[in-house]
């Protein structure tokens, strides 16, 4: 699975993906996961037998995460779920503005800006750029947030990592407090959790 399938966001706030987030039908809650692990999920090697080993750090937050609320079904757990970051008209003027500012400031096209325009002619494309934008009707942005059925973590680290690595740095994380009985897994990653609060 990748992680496409399990944080791409589409804007009816519902990303698509082969594989559904497990709910309380099809996987096992946070605090009680011996119904998909054995009992080492809550044992000393825990980490070792069950983290991705790619970031110990990560594994250990995720595991000491769950061992805190196994039998505890009201725990409270933080979720993060990382979304592609969608501008509204008025946030691209706002960051075309401040591109122009630098520009005029150092004489320069910022360092966070991929172009092989010389500053004048990406100066004028930013000119042009607002011009177009400026005659647009202000839009609404439907607020993105994190719903029934969503793939979540336990992990903001782990959360960034995959928007830094699928979503090429336009993302942006959303997080919420929620109980240990509104998470569930199928037991794939000790990181990716099912959400679903109905």
């Amino acid at each position: 699975m990748n992680y496409r399938e399990f944080f791409l966001e589409t804007a009816s706030d519902d990303y698509r993906g082969e594989h559904s987030a497990p709910d309380k039908t099809s996987g096992s809650p946070m605090h009680n996961l011996t119904g998909t692990y054995p009992d080492d999920i809550y044992g000393p090697d825990a980490v070792r037998l069950y983290g991705d080993g790619n970031n110990s750090s990560s594994d250990t937050q995720a595991i000491s995460i769950i061992k805190s609320t196994k039998g505890r079904p009201n725990a409270s757990v933080k979720i993060y779920r990382a979304v592609p970051k969608i501008l509204s008209r008025d946030d691209k003027i706002a960051d075309i503005e401040n591109q122009k500012r630098y520009i005029q400031k150092y004489g320069k096209v910022p360092p966070t800006v991929n172009t092989a325009l010389n500053r004048s002619k990406y100066y004028d494309g930013l000119d042009a750029r607002l011009e177009e934008l400026n005659k647009l009707p202000p839009d609404t942005i439907p607020k993105i947030k994190i719903e029934n059925g969503n793939w979540v973590t336990i992990n903001r680290e782990y959360a960034v990592e995959h928007g830094q690595a699928s979503l090429g740095n336009q993302f942006r994380i959303l997080s919420k407090t929620t109980n240990a009985n509104y998470l569930f897994t199928d037991g794939n990653s000790i990181h990716e959790w099912g959400y679903d609060a109905s």
